[in-house]
């Protein structure tokens, strides 16, 4: 992983300490996840939300570079990390603190590995096509939701468990335990972002990255 130029030291240091906390409490599947970024030379911007228009957001550093390396060589997963970046919005840290870096690298390194996995696949699709990897919108929001609402459970601390439950993540059971409801991602889908199962499921993973395929 890099960091982007000029990112002011206090950002550094809240996503250091964001990844170290992810490391430590979160699941086997987040660490995977924040492991494959740590070890890639993934770019990490942080920028005002006027720029990323969203808490976080997650593409290829040069959609040129990447069909070029496509078309002259197979890329491993970790070839594809190098390819992608996150960005995250000053705001998100200023006003969410450490809550709000953790979640968002949760949710947006999930994006992340999925694009890496995407492009992984579609550059060795010639000698393994029933192994193509390429989500839709829908597919990449449903795993990036289910991965945060894991996440807020493994924290448990009552800041996050609001935040799951504000967003309709998580719910409440009738014996005061928490857990992932997948109905409430449905709607917060439907509501939030326009998909559906039934209906909208919004573009490919290649697609959204620019990739030719």
């Amino acid at each position: 992983m890099k960091f982007d130029r000029g990112i002011d030291k206090k950002y550094r240091r809240s996503i250091d300490a964001a990844f170290q906390t992810i490391l430590d409490k979160g699941d086997d599947h987040h660490r995977l996840v924040l492991n494959q970024i740590i070890e890639s030379r993934m770019l990490v911007q942080v920028k005002p939300v006027g720029e990323t228009n969203a808490s976080g957001r997650t593409g290829l550093t040069s959609v040129i570079r990447t069909n070029a390396k496509m078309a002259l060589e197979r890329l491993s997963l970790r070839d594809a990390m190098d390819q992608i970046y996150i960005v995250i919005a000053e705001e998100t840290i200023d006003t969410g603190g450490q809550r709000g870096c953790e979640g968002t690298f949760v949710h947006e390194g999930q994006h992340a590995y999925d694009f890496a996995q995407t492009i992984e696949s579609l550059s060795n699709a010639d000698i393994n096509p029933i192994g193509v990897f390429n989500p839709n919108l829908y597919e990449l929001e449903w795993a990036a939701h289910k991965t945060a609402g894991n996440y807020l459970l493994c924290i448990n601390e009552q800041e996050y468990i609001d935040e799951g439950l504000e967003l309709m993540i998580l719910n409440r059971a009738a014996d005061g335990t928490c857990f992932v409801d997948d109905d409430g991602i449905r709607r917060r889908l439907r509501d939030s972002y326009g998909l559906a199962l039934d209906g909208n499921l919004g573009a490919l993973a290649s697609e959204m990255m620019g990739i030719m395929v």
